[in-house]
């Protein structure tokens, strides 16, 4: 079975996940999810090929379970803390057919600062999707820098994503706890 993943907002509040550009700007639910693009704001700008959208105008999901992540992190930072424990794990059946979705796979080659969103990162969403099973390399390398030269754990680096356009029911979907 192949499932994406997206980790629980805190505060969850409804029964939907909506992109940034349809938050409140001002609100703090906004800010709090912006604030993860310090550094990186111009990735908030770029054009979604094949979406034809705005990084913020979809829901950001990995293709990789969140508890595999978390594992490693403990194993390179000892005292890892979690902010939030929660994540919706959500069969690709719950979003093909229903939502317009790309898988992003971003070059690993990219020059570090280049936010730009090229034709050849993107794929449709379809059956033929296939989970990740283990932390790609490139994402260990890159928690081992951070490790060692200090710097921000991203999670989900060198994690293919599926961008999924506008606004997700997560009636149905199914939530894990990280252990």
């Amino acid at each position: 079975m192949s499932f994406i993943y997206h980790m629980k907002p805190v505060p969850f509040e409804g029964d939907s996940l909506i992109p940034l550009n349809q938050m409140d700007k001002e609100s703090d639910l906004y800010k709090g999810h912006a604030r993860k693009y310090k550094g990186r704001e111009d990735l908030m700008k770029g054009i979604i090929p094949k979406l034809n959208c705005k990084w913020n105008d979809v829901v950001q999901f990995s293709a990789l379970d969140p508890q595999q992540i978390v594992n490693h992190l403990r194993r390179i930072e000892k005292d890892f803390k979690l902010v939030r424990t929660e994540y919706f794990k959500v069969h690709i059946d719950q979003i093909l057919g229903k939502y317009d979705a790309v898988v992003f796979n971003r070059n690993k080659k990219q020059k570090k600062g280049d936010f730009s969103i090229s034709e050849n990162e993107v794929a449709i969403f379809n059956k033929s999707y296939q989970e990740i099973e283990k932390v790609p390399q490139e994402t260990l390398n890159f928690w081992n820098e951070v490790s060692r030269d200090g710097g921000k754990y991203l999670w989900f680096a060198f994690i293919p994503h599926i961008l999924v356009k506008g606004e997700i029911d997560t009636t149905d979907f199914e939530v894990c706890t990280l252990k």
